[in-house]
């Protein structure tokens, strides 16, 4: 990232330490600058020569089985929002995959990388709980030292139109992948978001992100987006939309937009609401208890064919922090966070509301970067 493709408005400032995980970042001068320079230093291009050694690595192994496939690159590096500890998401697109053969290529996908123990050690692999006909295999990139997660079937259906969604949303507007790449980054060094039992997952907090817009008329909601697009169904939700144009006419600098983001979070009532940027406003969870009377966005569920899929958004009403799915309403994307940990994020939260209401704006990033202070 350059620094003349950043928007900053300029205030001013000193000089400051900032103590994080990899050791001592330097920041100096005003607010812009400071960030200006964390951004600089923790963005991850997919073109950085540690990704495409990863990708070149997979390719030859995937080619010694099968041809014809595709490997495509998702997450947050597909979508210009990669930071320097981000994993790398792949989906396997097979020629003539059936779903019911997702063992089978599970165990061809273990001999393969068991294979070459001097570039793969196995973490993990399986199904995953969204859907039981999706298969992932989890492993470390040994030269690069790169966690790597590569999904077969459906569920690489949702993750690249969850990419898709995900990159037009924080491509509006150049502060949203801006604020979204520090806030990944803060979120990291508290050990807010992370693999951990217990953890918030990264993609739950880039909706956190977008509903917030979304509060500020900064990004449209996205049934809107939906609302003349050609559906694309996926075990019954649609993944369809459009790619709208939207002109915000908010001028805040990122200095305000980010200290917004945490008054904001600072008081949602998380007990009672939905964070739901499918409808883009908070959602009262007693809204779905009356199958026969959704939320007017969802007209997904006016068909009474849908009534298991109300149900199953109605049970899902107990959580902590609830940040209910773009496209599947019946998934909470916050659901792995557990209470010790939803107790100490909504006390960080206030906390770095607190500090962008009392300090002066050249402070205020060492202050909420304090790990020592803040710690979990």
């Amino acid at each position: 990232m350059s620094p003349q493709n950043i928007y900053f408005p300029l205030v001013c400032g000193v000089a400051v330490l900032v103590l994080c995980g990899s050791g001592v970042l330097s920041l100096a001068g005003d607010f812009d600058s400071q960030l200006q320079k964390i951004l600089q230093e923790q963005t991850l291009s997919p073109q950085d020569p540690v990704i495409t050694q990863v990708l070149d690595d997979v390719r030859a192994t995937l080619d010694q089985r099968w041809q014809g496939y595709d490997l495509i690159l998702c997450g947050s590096l597909a979508v210009g929002l990669g930071t320097l500890a981000s994993d790398i998401d792949l989906v396997v697109k097979l020629p003539n995959f059936n779903s019911s053969a997702g063992s089978y290529v599970l165990e061809e996908i273990k001999t393969l990388f068991t294979k070459q123990p001097e570039l793969y050690s196995t973490l993990a692999y399986g199904r995953t709980n969204v859907s039981s006909l999706s298969t992932f295999f989890t492993f470390n990139h040994i030269p690069t030292a790169r966690k790597t997660e590569i999904e077969f079937n459906k569920i690489g259906d949702l993750a690249i139109e969850n990419n898709k969604i995900i990159k037009y949303y924080f491509d509006l507007d150049k502060r949203y992948k801006y604020l979204c790449i520090f806030l990944k980054y803060w979120s990291k060094i508290h050990e807010v978001t992370g693999h951990k039992r217990g953890d918030l997952p990264g993609y739950a907090l880039y909706l956190m992100i977008i509903f917030y817009l979304q509060q500020k008329d900064m990004a449209p909601p996205a049934y809107v987006l939906q609302a003349n697009s050609t559906p694309y169904f996926n075990d019954g939700w649609n993944l369809g939309f459009d790619e709208l144009p939207y002109k915000t006419t908010n001028t805040e600098n990122l200095h305000q937009l980010l200290g917004g983001f945490f008054k904001y979070y600072s008081e949602f009532n998380f007990e009672e609401n939905f964070v739901s940027p499918f409808a883009g406003r908070p959602i009262p969870k007693n809204a779905f208890t009356d199958i026969n009377n959704f939320p007017k966005e969802y007209t997904l569920y006016n068909n009474t064919l849908n009534r298991t899929m109300k149900l199953a958004v109605k049970n899902d009403l107990d959580a902590e922090v609830s940040v209910q799915d773009v496209f599947m309403h019946d998934l909470n994307d916050a659901d792995p966070i557990s209470h010790e940990q939803a107790m100490d994020f909504k006390h960080l939260i206030k906390s770095m509301a607190t500090m962008f209401d009392e300090l002066p704006s050249d402070q205020v990033l060492k202050a909420i970067l304090d790990t020592e202070k803040y710690k979990y």
